[in-house]
């Protein structure tokens, strides 16, 4: 019920933007400058729902299917979770630094027991890459100075686990935090 109010509230104000564009169309401001009603809607949306990828894996020994999805948190993500992973991601969860993150991967390596992470950064800096369960637990924790490029490495996931983990990666003063869920 909460999600749904908050996206009334956020299609309000977009309301409320695309009226006042409307009215400064009518000055020197160029049209071009001002986001279209479906732009600033694809923009409530996204802070609502988020962005979503998701794939399913098959094991080639016995055939058994795992469906991966890597998913933007969305407010119900934080006001649903424990004290411990609010506290976590309160810092990142909404911030206007967001980082640029290239072609991530979460997926299960079935030869070694275990999950697979992969992701791009174009800037080099500070990385910190932290994953945690449900309960607040720490899965993964890394810090790698001056970091750019690809990265890789194998989580202490069980490939035949289940379950949803949160993703924060930290690079300088920017952030990005990703829902990840193994079903």
């Amino acid at each position: 019920m909460k999600q749904y109010l908050f996206s009334c509230l956020l299609a309000v104000v977009a309301l409320a933007c695309s009226t006042a564009n409307v009215s400064a169309q009518g000055s020197k401001t160029p049209a071009s400058t001002s986001p279209s009603y479906s732009e600033i809607w694809d923009r409530v949306q996204k802070a609502v729902v988020g962005e979503s990828q998701q794939k399913t894996y098959q094991n080639p020994k016995n055939k058994a299917k795992v469906s991966v999805t890597v998913k933007d948190l969305d407010w119900s993500d934080i006001t649903k979770s424990g004290a411990s992973l609010r506290e976590a991601f309160k810092s990142g969860f909404g911030s206007p630094n967001s980082l640029e993150i290239k072609d991530i991967s979460f997926g299960p390596d079935f030869q070694n027991g275990a999950y697979f992470l992969s992701f791009s950064l174009p800037e080099e800096e500070t990385t910190k890459i932290v994953i945690l369960d449900v309960a607040g637990n720490e899965i993964l924790n890394e810090e790698i100075e001056d970091f750019t490029g690809t990265y890789e490495s194998k989580v202490n996931i069980p490939a035949a686990a289940k379950g949803t983990y949160f993703l924060k990666i930290v690079q300088g003063f920017n952030l990005v935090n990703k829902k990840l869920v193994v079903e």
